[in-house]
């Protein structure tokens, strides 16, 4: 039986688990048809290909990236081709490619709404690092990345939540540590950390918390200093005895 196509987003780009298993220009494809619901005509497919919007790849070399990274991709267990073409000029992932996006939304989006922990679990899973991580294309807007790490950190905190407020301290600071891994800023993050760290009794990961949380802050932030609640919450944590 011929392999899956699975396609890895939530971290370094990875086909079939493996980075740098298609070449760079390959890979770009792979990512541009995999963000697109409804698939891409080629001569959109073309522009994103190009080096800007004033450059699309020419159409002989862009028939042959499609030809070449079908090869690559080899085919579905029935003989079709993971790069499907749907007529009028339109290109499109195979149904039965397997996107860790599109499964981690599914699995948050119900977690989230059924306060599912196992959901939430299951999505968080699939987290491997920040999203898109080695995906320098210029196409690629910054708002769809600031999305889906959104996304990621809500996931964490929520399930970070359910763990506390089940009596399972560990389990909430390896929640909110997957959603840190994705956007190492996200402060509500942080705090449930250390809120995990106090309820388990680790004052020093506590404070390695914070002094982490300081760290990161201080990069970033205006004033290089964290928000006045997360600065508060460390202060009353270290004050209450565990």
């Amino acid at each position: 039986m011929r392999p899956g196509l699975r396609i890895g987003l939530l971290g370094p780009l990875t086909v079939n688990g493996r980075p740098g298993a298609v070449v760079p220009a390959q890979s770009q494809l792979i990512v541009a048809l995999a963000v697109s619901q409804d698939g891409l005509s080629g001569g959109q497919l073309r522009t994103l290909l190009g080096s800007d919007a004033s450059h699309p790849r020419p159409a002989g070399s862009f028939r042959q990236l499609i030809a070449r990274t079908r090869r690559a991709l080899d085919r579905t267990a029935d003989g079709s081709q993971w790069i499907e073409h749907v007529g009028h000029g339109r290109y499109r992932l195979h149904p039965h490619v397997w996107v860790d996006w599109r499964e981690f939304e599914a699995a948050a989006a119900a977690g989230i709404r059924l306060a599912d922990a196992g959901l939430l679990a299951d999505a968080l899973d699939l987290v491997h690092g920040q999203p898109f991580a080695d995906c320098y294309y210029w196409w690629l807007e910054p708002a769809l990345i600031e999305s889906v790490t959104a996304r990621i950190v809500t996931a964490a905190e929520r399930l970070a939540e359910l763990r506390l407020a089940s009596g399972d301290p560990v389990g909430a600071v390896r929640a909110a540590r997957i959603g840190l891994v994705a956007d190492a800023a996200a402060e509500r993050l942080w705090r449930l950390v250390m809120r995990g760290e106090h309820a388990a009794g680790n004052l020093a990961g506590v404070r390695g918390a914070w002094e982490r949380c300081q760290g990161v802050v201080a990069e970033i932030a205006a004033d290089g200093k964290p928000e006045p609640v997360t600065a508060a919450i460390y202060a009353e944590l270290l004050a209450r005895r565990t």
